[in-house]
């Protein structure tokens, strides 16, 4: 029987041997193949850059906005997700000198001034095209407030935001904009917000549709623009879905 047995196992070794070194050796070429396909799309995505992304970089927007519209410094708005319709108007405005702001008590000058003056980099073509890429961005994620707002605070932003009638044009949170020509409002920096409303109220900001919120803000007190702030600051955007 050993002697059966024995060249038989004699037999199975060597073939299971045979198959033990060949299996692996096609694993590996599968491997080794697929990442190297891999690794040329990589390549060719990075090499096709976003002309309208250059601009952005290149143009000084990314020095107050931050990168990729997401980490604008001071008080300077996230652009990230924005209505592209909005933005582009409000470059224009800004540009053409019918947007202009409150005076910012660091310089002296209003706020809008240094996007003014760096507005002459960019041609209308540019403009649609920053604010098309802006829109489809991720919007920002929330930061921790430099102040804490308590649920109450927010709950009275909530309560000011829905008895002056905000979400007739901004939707129930700020989140969705009854028309692509109004801001989405959900999740901006509060110190901005403040500033927006109290520009409109004062007749300070009056280019495009910001004139129509006259009649709503202008009945706000400095303490319920301030809640409403609140309120609208704590709100994480959602990202876009991809269509």
């Amino acid at each position: 029987m050993r002697t059966l047995i024995s060249p038989l196992l004699k037999g199975l070794s060597i073939t299971a041997l045979a198959c033990a070194i060949a299996l692996p050796a096609e694993a590996s070429d599968s491997k080794t193949s697929e990442p190297t396909v891999k690794q040329k799309v990589v390549k060719k995505q990075k090499r096709k850059r976003d002309p309208r992304a250059k601009i952005y970089r290149t143009k000084s927007c990314m020095a107050c906005h931050g990168r990729n519209g997401a980490r604008a410094i001071r008080d300077y708005p996230n652009l990230a997700g924005q209505n592209a319709k909005y933005l582009k108007q409000q470059m224009l405005d800004i540009q053409s000198g019918a947007r202009v702001a409150g005076i910012e008590e660091e310089t002296g000058h209003p706020r809008t001034k240094g996007m003014a003056d760096i507005m002459h980099l960019v041609n209308k073509d540019e403009i649609k095209g920053l604010a098309d890429w802006l829109s489809d961005l991720p919007p920002a994620k929330l930061r921790p407030p430099e102040e804490p707002v308590t649920e109450e605070q927010i709950a009275a932003g909530k309560k000011a935001y829905k008895k002056l009638g905000c979400k007739a044009c901004h939707g129930k949170d700020g989140t969705k904009a009854s028309n692509k020509a109004y801001p989405i409002i959900a999740g901006q920096k509060k110190a901005y917000l403040i500033h927006q409303m109290t520009d409109m109220r004062d007749k300070i900001r009056v280019n495009a549709k910001s004139k129509l919120m006259y009649g709503v803000i202008k009945r706000a007190k400095d303490e319920q623009i301030v809640a409403i702030a609140d309120f609208l600051s704590s709100i994480q955007r959602k990202t876009k879905k991809k269509k």
